[in-house]
């Protein structure tokens, strides 16, 4: 493999940044030649911000970025602006899910004409260890979801993913949300009639519990990009 722009949304992940290193060896091991890894902390008030700074001046292969804002979607953005390789991959630092993925997605991407490929735990043969709060939690905005954009919702859209930069044509439109950030990705995949692909996934979920406030966040920003003019425009498209 080679040529791969790995995009790291971090907040607050002084404790787990060091699990960068695991998936360094995992680079190493499958003999990915070329690439290029971007830290982007975003909103982070611990030492993330001055960890990362470090690990790009001891490492060539490594670019950090820092905003003020809690905002996983303009990490996300800023990722894809700043990446210098066609094939970007989104990332989790938990290490949550199989490595795996990436070979397998790398391979799909180069050898057919899918533009993004998603790994969600709803797929019929994904492997998921989650505690049960998580999966009620998910369940619950799933339906949420589906019954406010209907049919185009048909898998988990929290997911990590990889795809081809220069077939994304919605970067423009992507907002800055922070919860809502890979809800809009694939909707936006969805409404431009982009071809993907979910492939199954292997996910040892430990995160806690999610706060009213971030469930009460998430309705609210659904309900914001329902009316928004980024929908309303990519909905022109799919229609």
């Amino acid at each position: 493999m080679k040529k791969i722009s790995f995009i790291f949304p971090l907040y607050n992940e002084e404790k787990r940044i060091k699990i960068l290193f695991k998936f360094l060896h995992w680079i190493k091991k499958n003999k990915i030649s070329k690439y290029e890894i971007l830290l982007i902390s975003n909103g982070s008030i611990d030492r993330t911000k001055e960890i990362i700074f470090d690990y790009q001046k001891n490492y060539s292969f490594i670019k950090s970025f820092h905003f003020s804002e809690k905002s996983r979607g303009k990490a996300l953005k800023l990722g894809i602006y700043k990446s210098k390789y066609n094939l970007i991959a989104l990332c989790a630092i938990d290490n949550a899910w199989d490595l795996t993925f990436y070979k397998e997605s790398y391979k799909l991407l180069n050898l057919t004409k899918y533009s993004v490929i998603f790994g969600p735990k709803t797929h019929k043969k994904s492997k998921v260890q989650r505690p049960i709060f998580r999966k009620i939690v998910s369940l619950v905005s799933s339906t949420y979801l589906k019954l406010l954009f209907g049919e185009i919702i048909d898998q988990d859209t929290q997911c990590i993913k990889m795809f081809k930069k220069n077939e994304i044509g919605f970067k423009k439109l992507l907002s800055d949300s922070n919860l809502f950030s890979d809800v809009e990705f694939f909707l936006f995949t969805k409404l431009f009639k982009l071809k993907y692909l979910s492939i199954p996934v292997n996910i040892k979920d430990n995160k806690g519990k999610v706060s009213l406030i971030m469930m009460l966040s998430f309705v609210y920003a659904a309900l914001k990009f329902k009316f928004s003019k980024n929908y309303r425009v990519a909905t022109k498209r799919y229609d």
